[in-house]
Order: structure tokens, then C-alpha cells, then sequence
């Protein structure tokens, strides 16, 4: 059977669809810099020893249905892998990886003093759903707004083109459905995952800078970090951006993004907006939502601007339903970016396998 716009998500046309989404969706293009930012290969490091929940390090890549892997220590790739066709210049989706990439571009605007993150969001958009009534900017990144909203529904994909769009679709793009969205409420505006909060991010960002938001992540972070590839982020009929999810890009890149992390920023992203990211966390917000259970590897994990963090272990984590992962160790300079094809959306079980995966990095490679 041949993947489509209705289909490509489901579980024998995943390995294809993930590394193809260009030929399936709308997209527009976030420009490489003409300067890649080098990333050297090391020695290849055997692993020996390396164990999670009985698995080897082989093992560990093909239980969780890795198609891109690399590991950087201390601005090195001392790994890299890749499977199911994928390959050095596959760009892979990243689903919610893309809320990290789009609320770094958020932290460097507000440094500009472009994006107030205070301000409530109707400053921007006062034509969003009233269920936005008093929610704020910040609100958004931290998934602490009260709407609570199911990320799978067909009138939030058809919205925003990954679904076909059938007769009586009430909402044909993204805005519209932003502008009546209804759903229940979390008045105590507890930790809840909801991705239209992100969509509605990248709506903010584009109406406050009147620029694309795949210009600004080419301009502000992708060019200047040092992208080696051409990464694209789907669109809507309007040209209006999947900020939530929709963003392909090399699994190299990623790792890239990690290690401008390592690095203070190297003057592309604040330094003080990553020590924002790594403390600024609620923790016993997140500790009472359902993500909690995922991170017994973590110390004292919280989400806070589109990252989950942990300010004891310093470590960073973007993700991605699928087993996409970003996994960011600051003190110990080590980067993990995997993409993969899992064949159901969230898959705890795996995803705590990635992180306990990166403590025997560090065990394995700092001492």
C-alpha cells in the first residue's frame, strides 16, 4: 500500500512517511548556513558495558526504532547510526521537537525585545478562541494555559493540512480552527500537554515580528548555529506553521542544536534564556501530570519553555512523539539526537529507555 495524506502515520508506512513528509505536505524551507559549524568525529567508542533494562547499546537502538542516531562528547561524534533507508542527509520529522526549536526562536526574540512573554497572547491575536481569555505568552511555552485539548483530532490535523480535508470540515486552516477552538478548561492551569498552545505560539510570533516563522528559525537560529542541511516545516493551505510538530531536518542538525546548548549559546541563543529553560521549571506542577511517570531517570524534572529539564542533573530534553529525542547533558558535554519510527505515538516505556540510555553515556564517558 502506497503512504498518503491519510495514512503515512500509521504503523507500515511510518519508516517511509517520516523521512518524506515534503511529498505528502505543504511545506516551506529553513535555510542552512553557508558556514556549517564542524563537527568533528572522534574515535568510535565501542560501548562495552553498556546496558538498559538488559538491552545492549545494538539492541537499545533497534527496540526503540532508531532510523537516525548520533552522539556527540564534548563537541565530537564518538557515534553515529542510521536504518530503515535513512542516511547522513535524511531530514526526518521531529514532531514536538519542534515546540523546542520554536520557543528557542521565542527566547531569543524576547532578548531582542521583540516578543514580550508576559503580555497576554490576545495582545497579539485578539481573535483567538476566548478560551485564551487572560492567558499569557509564557503560559504557552510552559503548557500551563488550562486547555486541555487532544492532540489527535481530525479537526486540528485537517487544520493544519495532515489529514485530507473532508465536506463538512467546519475549520480549513490552521488560524480558523485557532479562533474557535473549543475545549475543557484546567482552571487551576495545572501542567497540561496541549499542542495547540504551541501552533498558537508560532501564530504570536509571526504576527509580532511580521515574519515567517521558517524565516526566523533560519535567520535567528538554524544559519547562525551552523546547519549544515536545509531543514522544511509544514505549512497549512495558508502558509501557516505546524510550530507544534511539523519540522523535518538531519539528525545531525539536531545534534548540533544540543551542542549550542553545551556551549552557552555561542551568542545565537542567550545564555541567560538557558539557565532560564534549566531552572526557571515548575516542579510540582509537572510531578502531578501524566509525563511524570516517564522520568524516573531525571532527579527533579519540570516543563518550561517547550523543554523538559532538570536543573540538578542539568540536563535538557526535547521531544517528540514516535521516539523522536534530544537528550542535552551540560555538565558532562554530551548530546544524544535520535530520530525513529515507533510504530505507535508515545510509547513510555521506550522513551525511559532513552534516558536512562544517556545516564550510561555519562557513566561510560565521564566516569
Amino acid at each position: 500500500m502506497t503512504a498518503t495524506l491519510q495514512n503515512w502515520r500509521e504503523p507500515q508506512h511510518t519508516a517511509w512517511g517520516f523521512q518524506n513528509v515534503d511529498q505528502l505536505i505543504p511545506t516551506q524551507p529553513i535555510k542552512r548556513s553557508l558556514t556549517p559549524f564542524d563537527l568533528p568525529t572522534s574515535e568510535p567508542h565501542s560501548f562495552e558495558g553498556f546496558t538498559v533494562r538488559n538491552l545492549d547499546f545494538k539492541s537499545f537502538l533497534n527496540y526503540t526504532s532508531t532510523d537516525g542516531f548520533v552522539l556527540l562528547h564534548k563537541g565530537k561524534i564518538i557515534h553515529e547510526y542510521y536504518a530503515n533507508t535513512n542516511n547522513v542527509d535524511s531530514k526526518h520529522i521531529i514532531f514536538s521537537m519542534t515546540k523546542s526549536m520554536t520557543a528557542l526562536v521565542a527566547g531569543i526574540l524576547n532578548h531582542q525585545g521583540t516578543l514580550d512573554l508576559t503580555a497576554d497572547v490576545k495582545k497579539y491575536i485578539p481573535e483567538v478562541s476566548k478560551l485564551y481569555d487572560g492567558v499569557t505568552v509564557q503560559q504557552c511555552l510552559d503548557m500551563e494555559t488550562g486547555v486541555k485539548y487532544e492532540d489527535g483530532q481530525h479537526e486540528y490535523r485537517a487544520a493544519t493540512a495532515w489529514e485530507p480535508l473532508g465536506s463538512s470540515d467546519k475549520y480549513k486552516t490552521l488560524h480558523e480552527f485557532l479562533q474557535h477552538v473549543d475545549a475543557e478548561m484546567d482552571e487551576g492551569k495545572g501542567f497540561n500537554y496541549c499542542s495547540v498552545n504551541t501552533d498558537l505560539l508560532g501564530w504570536v510570533i509571526e504576527r509580532a515580528t511580521k515574519r515567517k516563522l521558517s524565516q526566523l528559525i533560519s535567520e535567528l537560529l538554524w544559519e547562525p548555529m551552523g546547519a549544515s542541511s536545509d531543514a522544511f516545516i509544514t505549512v497549512d493551505s495558508e502558509g501557516s506553521p505546524r510550530a507544534a510538530g511539523g519540522m523535518s531536518a538531519t539528525v545531525r542538525d539536531l545534534a548540533r542544536v544540543g551542542q549550542l546548548l553545551v556551549d552557552g549559546g555561542r551568542d545565537v541563543v542567550p545564555k541567560s534564556w538557558i539557565e532560564e529553560m534549566l531552572n526557571g521549571g515548575n516542579i510540582a506542577k509537572f510531578a502531578k501530570g501524566l509525563w511524570f511517570g516517564a522520568f524516573g531517570a531525571f532527579e527533579k524534572p519540570a516543563y518550561h519553555n517547550c523543554w523538559v529539564t532538570d536543573p540538578d542533573t542539568r540536563r535538557l530534553v526535547a521531544l517528540g512523539i514516535h521516539g523522536q529525542q534530544l537528550v542535552v547533558d551540560l555538565d558532562h558535554e554530551i548530546v544524544m539526537a535520535k530520530t525513529s519510527s515507533q510504530l505507535t505515538p508515545v510509547e513510555f516505556d521506550k522513551s525511559v529507555l532513552g534516558f536512562e540510555a544517556m545516564g550510561e553515556f555519562r557513566r561510560l564517558l565521564a566516569g
